[in-house]
């Protein structure tokens, strides 16, 4: 089974293509701007490069949020429009769910992954998920909260507050650092290697390669009813007193048809 993720929620983009569990070829990307003119062009060589085309994808996985309202805007519509396109399926999950899969991947001795992004106006968007097979148990669902209610979930969820991944740019502000780290982590005894970064994480990697093991596995959504999750309102919106929140679409799409379905 060949897979394409990516992954435009952040300026850290994330590109990958799978096949059969082993990964073909990964490709960070980051951007100042907008991911619209880079985006189809890196997907077209990302599968020239390994002699494929569009037409040869079992799947396409993408990240639909939270993150930069631009950037899941434009990854969400051209996911959409590949799987709908080419007739394949599309797998969605969340930012945090992706990061926390990734991060979890690079830890193998770990069981529990915190990903931590930085939401601005004094807040983090944080998940706590737990290894499950080959992707992720969610204990807590990715939300826009101040570091110190943040931090209040996870010791009442997990077991020990320093046994899991901690990864992405909000990490600092939700562990605090040098004299305002969190007391918990002060005490929890000698001076040891722990699994923090500010870093984002290989999402699309790791995406692309449970895809194409287990496809099944991972939500799969009709391209017509995949809206990006912001989880909040946009400034734009705060300032002029507007709700932009996509409306959800219909259930019922049975009547649309994509291409390869037709065939």
């Amino acid at each position: 089974m060949l897979t394409l993720a990516f992954d435009t929620a952040t300026p850290w983009g994330r590109f990958a293509l799978a096949e059969d569990g082993k990964l073909l070829q990964y490709r960070p990307l980051n951007v100042m701007g907008s991911y619209a003119d880079a985006l189809l062009q890196v997907v077209q060589e990302i599968l020239a490069d390994n002699n494929r085309t569009q037409q040869d994808l079992d799947g396409i996985g993408i990240t639909m949020g939270p993150g930069s309202f631009t950037g899941l805007r434009i990854g969400v519509a051209t996911a959409k429009g590949l799987a709908y396109g080419l007739g394949c399926p599309l797998i969605a999950v969340s930012t945090m769910e992706a990061m926390a899969a990734a991060l979890l991947e690079d830890h193998p001795d770990a069981d529990y992954a915190v990903p931590c992004l930085d939401a601005r106006r004094r807040e983090v968007f944080c998940g706590i998920y737990k290894r499950k097979g080959y992707w992720l148990q969610e204990l807590a669902a990715p939300q826009a909260f101040s570091g110190n209610d943040w931090w209040e979930k996870i010791l009442n969820i997990l077991p020990d507050c320093d046994a899991p991944v901690y990864g992405g740019d909000g990490t600092a502000i939700l562990l605090g650092e040098g004299d305002s780290l969190r007391p918990e982590l002060v005490s929890a005894g000698l001076p040891k290697l722990r699994h923090w970064t500010a870093a984002h994480p290989a999402t699309a990697r790791t995406l692309a390669c449970a895809m194409s093991l287990a496809q099944d596995q991972l939500p799969e959504v009709h391209p017509f009813q995949l809206v990006p999750q912001y989880l909040r309102r946009s400034d734009a919106e705060l300032n002029k007193n507007l709700d932009l929140t996509p409306r959800r679409p219909s259930d019922e799409v049975s009547e649309h048809q994509s291409r390869r379905s037709q065939s």
